[in-house]
């Protein structure tokens, strides 16, 4: 085999593997693109010993180096936990039960308040509430604010 066809076999496997990285196929790519790469290297070791150990080195080297930046760029190096002020769901809100604060959009049920500055997501019991309108929070369930008119 010409050291050509044996680098572009090196250099496809290679391909194959950062493949893996980005389309999950259960581990198919990775194994074929590890065959590749053993068949590339078996071969460059029979066309010359210095092209074998180069792809070797370059195999040890750089193929965990590109995994590794691949997928640190590829992930979210922020923690989402609730000291970073993330929650998963709004049941940790239940200081706003009572709060009064101001419609910013038309209520029908669904839409947007302020309360103290913040804004929310938040439905009505089912009536339709006109945007500048004084409200207040009802109750918290689950994920969903439920608030009523201010009643003067």
């Amino acid at each position: 085999m010409s050291i050509e066809i044996v680098i572009t076999i090196y250099f496809a496997a290679l391909a194959i593997l950062v493949l893996e990285v980005f389309i999950p196929s259960g581990g198919v790519l990775a194994v074929l693109g590890g065959l590749g790469l053993a068949v590339s290297i078996f071969y460059g070791f029979q066309e010359s010993t210095l092209l074998g150990v180069g792809q070797i080195l370059v195999s040890i080297i750089a193929i965990p180096l590109l995994f590794y930046y691949g997928l640190k760029k590829m992930t979210l190096d922020k923690k989402l936990d609730t000291e970073e002020g993330f929650h998963s769901d709004k049941s940790g809100m239940d200081y706003l039960i009572n709060k009064e604060g101001m419609t910013l959009t038309t209520l029908r049920p669904s839409g947007t308040i302020i309360i103290d500055g913040k804004r929310y997501d938040v439905v009505t019991e089912g009536e339709m509430i006109d945007k500048s309108t004084p409200v207040k929070v009802a109750k918290i369930e689950g994920a969903r604010i439920i608030v009523r008119t201010v009643l003067k």
